[in-house]
């Protein structure tokens, strides 16, 4: 597993804590399914 470290604004900050609150996620568990959906948006540009 590798450790990922992100820079983003307070305000971008408080939106993710924010949203993690709303839906009871973790910080990990959002950045994941960003992550997967973005593999999954680029299978289907590619056609893969």
């Amino acid at each position: 597993m590798k450790k990922l470290t992100v820079r983003c604004s307070d305000e971008e900050y408080k939106i993710l804590l924010e949203y993690c609150a709303q839906t009871n996620r973790t910080q990990n568990d959002v950045f994941r399914e960003i992550i997967r959906k973005l593999n999954k948006s680029r299978a289907r540009s590619t056609g893969l």
